[in-house]
């Protein structure tokens, strides 16, 4: 004689699906970050080749779009911001209409871009040459904030740093909306932020870890790099 399930059992069965899924919900998850990870990294990868073949067109690299009314030019419009041959800002958004790059990263946000003046000089000002320096006060790229071991060179630094504010998207620029996210709150991810000369890049950390919360993905273009592509192309002596 056929008879239906009891509630234990069936509430035994729910609970072992439940399981299962959780087993296989949770795996899938990471795996999709991952590949955001992995797409932001080729997005930045290929900004990078952008800014060299934009380098290779104009003998000079791309000012930021500035992301302040301050200066000439339209904040937030994908364009870089010129005056008189300089960068109207050092730091900015990157100029995606400039250089015919994606709009956002992954998350939605705008691609933070910092370039050492001198390697964005145009006429009537002086373009770099064989010999510019990406110093006095160079750009760094560090493992923490503090600045105690530095992945590019201390004393002539890269003459361009990009970088995605990752899945948090904290201190970026929404790309849809142009309003600032939240601030950062761990000091490896303000330092990204806050405008200065020094930038942060290291391994994925979670909120609650000795290092703070930090997603950042970083990459930068090096001096030798730029110089090698110019000088290979005829564009340098």
């Amino acid at each position: 004689m056929a008879r239906g399930f009891s509630l234990i059992e069936v509430a035994i069965a729910v609970f072992v699906i439940t399981l299962l899924l959780g087993g296989i919900l949770v795996p899938l998850a990471t795996q999709v970050e991952l590949r955001k990870i992995s797409e932001t990294h080729k997005a930045l990868d290929e900004i990078r080749d952008a800014l060299l073949g934009f380098a290779l067109a104009n003998g000079y690299l791309p000012c930021p779009d500035k992301t302040t009314a301050a200066g000439a030019g339209t904040q937030n419009d994908g364009q870089e911001d010129v005056s008189a041959g300089t960068c109207v800002a050092p730091e900015g958004n990157l100029p995606w209409v400039t250089l015919g790059a994606g709009i956002s990263d992954v998350w939605g946000n705008r691609f933070r871009f910092r370039v050492y003046g001198t390697f964005a000089q145009r006429a009537p000002s002086t373009p770099f040459n064989i010999s510019t320096l990406g110093n006095p006060n160079p750009l760094q790229v560090c493992t923490s904030g503090a600045c105690t071991i530095s992945l590019t060179n201390s004393s002539d630094g890269p003459p361009a740093v990009i970088l995605s504010h990752g899945k948090n998207g904290f201190g970026a620029m929404n790309a849809t909306t142009n309003a600032t996210n939240p601030a950062a709150v761990s000091t490896d991810e303000l330092e990204n932020t806050d405008g200065d000369r020094i930038f942060v890049s290291h391994q994925q950390s979670a909120a609650g870890s000795g290092a703070g919360e930090f997603d950042d993905v970083v990459t930068w273009l090096s001096r030798s790099v730029l110089l090698n592509r110019m000088v290979a192309a005829g564009k340098l002596p």
